[in-house]
């Protein structure tokens, strides 16, 4: 009698009552990394018999990568985990569905602590077996293909204790949700609300803070869920397959795995609790606990109605009204559908009203709060006093940036790490001058984002549109833009010595001449070019166009580029004595034709605004959006005229009055230029002009007021 009743014999009961689940456990898992390894492998194979490696060393690094991205940190992976994890743990206590099955389980002489732990053992079991058959399957098939290095097995080992420690948090999640219903149904339900509920709670909020809050941004800072492993493995599962290094791959993923251990393990508390309380009439019933139940009812009915709200939202073109209308209706809707659901009772319809009432308050409770703004988010500016730091991003400046590795990163990263203004005084005036300004009111409206990095800790990200119009807001923005603090956080070559082994090529460029400057004299071109660079202010980049760009590019594709304006007397200089300098303007001689393309924008949104339709196009899209949408609708009328001119002394008027389109300041005024124009300028193919011999034409814009009347005549649209 004890033999039968000991745990290995109990256990090996069981696992007889879980042949199906074996099956799925150990094939899916052998099968998928059999096949992950097989079809990445070959697929480097068939690239190296194409040509594609240049070295046999390089062909070799590519199958130790591949093998890692199989056998490791695979995308295709943890899914199969999660359903491995939700269907063991289903399966394992699914008798607690059945009163008779419960009843045939108690009368079995096992305590329910053995009977327990049996069960959540032979299922950890389950998976272990199932995914060290595949992985070392695997492992074997790429060492016989020689693929498998220190890092490679390196790797593996995290990725084995990752996904164990996810197949923990998610099988316990699931035997928690066995032991609160009693349903397959509800089951599921309630696991998708462990696993999904702060994804979900987090997409709500953040959709309601974009709809409602004028300052929102995530430029800087990316809010996101804390707790999710789903959340988790879909936003660091890319970064950790493409560590450089086992080490690398460590430092991302062991923090996560740490806060997994502590969530895996509530949840297995709280399930054996539940466990050790339930009762054998629970058996079939939606949940097993009614004090639960006004809980899970609240818990689902709030963001199930905030959900419908912004659905309709979206879809009645920002109609708020409608937008409560519809949060309401499905709050009680649901509520209704769940009190049916608990009771398996059409005439629960409307039971427990104190708790539908607490759902669609908290409904209507968020939604005032977004609404009204009632914690203030769009009126909030920090104290000067304490305010650590500051950085501020301004529109109309773009470039790359990478770190150590010469990896590409973002601009708000690099700002994040490289800016730091003290004085704070010109960006607080802008705040509280612009933040809740009406834009509409605005001649020239800009977007900022700007990081406060307060001394508490706390940092907060704010966006807000300022007039670059406004005489202040200029004496403000050639504040922050002059300083070295500013500098240093958006033009990296100020912040960073970069070798010259990195350094693959420099170029100087006017538009359309493209001169190489010789490596070695990069270090003297920088010094003029810094020694420039303390003029550079708003006015500066306000009132002038570059003339022309310098481009280092390095290693991995990486580059920089320093814009070179008319007043950079050092840098200009420096271009002239390396012979690489070529004024923006160019000459009539070197010319071969300039076509010019009208579009005559003012007919085109004259016949939108016309059109009835329009304003509503124009309120959901935008104005462009809106005039592509009546595009396609066959309204769209083509005014554009194109007119080639071959005449030198015409060429040589149109070239006085432009400037190369990608050139064009982004700081300028909206009427810098005029956008009803596109110049396309040919040169001479025996020109002897260094022009980029891989373009046979290069875009220009006019000057703001300076067309040539003989191509306002020439291009004027004519009514057939």
């Amino acid at each position: 009698m004890t033999s039968k009743n000991s745990f290995w014999a109990s256990s090996r009961e069981n696992h007889k009552r879980r042949i199906w689940v074996w099956v799925v456990a150990v094939l899916s898992q052998l099968l998928g990394y059999c096949a992950m390894v097989t079809i990445y492998l070959s697929r480097i194979k068939n690239q190296y018999e194409m040509g594609a490696f240049r070295t046999a060393e390089a062909f070799r690094n590519a199958m130790y990568q591949a093998a890692r991205d199989a056998l490791a940190f695979s995308d295709n992976l943890w899914p199969l985990v999660v359903f491995l994890g939700a269907v063991i743990g289903m399966q394992g206590f699914s008798y607690l569905y059945d009163r008779r099955k419960v009843d045939m389980y108690h009368s079995v002489p096992v305590s329910k602590k053995k009977r327990f732990t049996v069960i959540y053992v032979n299922g950890i079991i389950i998976y272990l077996t199932g995914n060290l058959l595949g992985l070392l399957t695997g492992t074997m098939i790429a060492a016989a293909q020689k693929s498998v290095n220190v890092d490679v097995l390196a790797n593996e080992g995290l990725a084995f204790l990752w996904n164990f420690l996810l197949f923990l948090v998610i099988y316990h999640a699931m035997i928690l949700a066995v032991m609160l219903t009693g349903s397959r149904f509800v089951t599921l339900c309630m696991f998708g609300v462990f696993v999904l509920y702060e994804m979900l709670a987090y997409w709500i909020l953040d959709s309601m803070k974009w709809s409602f809050f004028k300052t929102a941004t995530s430029f800087y800072l990316q809010t996101s869920p804390r707790i999710s492993p789903v959340y988790d493995c879909m936003s660091v599962g890319w970064e950790l397959k493409n560590a450089e290094d086992a080490a690398k791959a460590a430092s991302i993923c062991l923090p996560i795995c740490g806060k997994w251990i502590l969530i895996a393990a509530v949840f297995l508390v709280a399930a054996y609790l539940c466990y050790n309380k339930r009762q054998s009439e629970a058996a079939g019933k939606a949940l097993a606990y009614r004090v639960v139940e006004p809980i899970v009812k609240i818990a689902v009915v709030i963001p199930a109605g905030l959900i419908v709200g912004m659905v309709v939202l979206d879809m009645s073109y920002k109609n708020e009204m409608l937008m409560m209308i519809g949060m309401l209706v499905s709050g009680v809707i649901f509520c209704a559908a769940l009190e049916v659901l608990f009771a398996f009772d059409i005439k629960s319809l409307f039971k427990h009203l104190w708790s539908g009432g607490i759902a669609i308050a908290g409904i209507l409770a968020v939604f005032c709060i977004y609404k009204w703004d009632v914690f203030g988010y769009d009126n909030y500016i920090p104290e000067e006093n304490k305010i650590e730091s500051i950085a501020i991003s301004v529109s109309g400046y773009y470039d790359n940036y990478w770190d150590e590795s010469f990896e590409y990163i973002s601009l708000a990263d690099f700002e994040m790490e490289h800016m730091f203004l003290t004085d704070t005084e010109p960006v607080l005036t802008l705040a509280k001058k612009f933040q809740t300004a009406d834009e509409e009111q605005m001649k020239d409206a800009r977007g900022v984002q700007v990081l406060y990095r307060l001394k508490s800790g706390r940092q907060v990200n704010r966006s807000f549109m300022i007039d670059y119009a406004d005489a202040d807001a200029q004496a403000q923005l050639n504040r922050i833009m002059a300083s070295d603090a500013y500098k240093k956080g958006i033009f990296q070559y100020m912040t960073e010595d970069i070798s010259l082994d990195k350094l693959m090529r420099v170029t100087y460029s006017n538009g359309a001449a493209k001169t190489t400057i010789p490596i070695e004299e990069v270090n003297r071109l920088k010094e003029a070019w810094m020694k420039d660079m303390e003029q550079y202010d708003f006015t500066l980049v306000r009132e002038n166009h570059p003339c022309g760009q310098i481009n280092l590019q390095y290693v991995n594709y990486m580059s920089n580029y320093l814009l070179v304006y008319e007043d950079f007397e050092n840098t200009i200089a420096c271009l002239q004595e390396m012979e690489a300098y070529y004024p923006v303007k160019l000459d009539a001689a070197d010319v071969d034709y300039i076509t010019i393309t009208n579009y005559h924008n003012e007919l085109t949104e004259q016949m939108y605004m016309d059109d009835p339709g329009y304003d509503l196009y124009r309120e959901a899209y935008g104005s462009a959006m809106a005039v592509e949408a009546k595009y396609e609708e066959g309204l769209y009328v083509d005014y554009s005229v194109r007119e080639t001119f071959y005449d030198q002394a015409q060429i040589a008027e149109i070239l006085d009055n432009i400037h190369p389109n990608w050139m064009v300041s982004e700081f300028a005024t909206r009427e810098a230029t005029d956008n009803n124009y596109a110049v396309e300028v040919v040169f001479k193919k025996d020109t002897s002009y260094p022009y980029e011999r891989d373009s046979y034409y290069f875009n220009y814009y006019f000057l703001g007021g300076q067309v040539p009347e003989f191509v306002v005549e020439a291009t004027a649209y004519v009514e057939e």
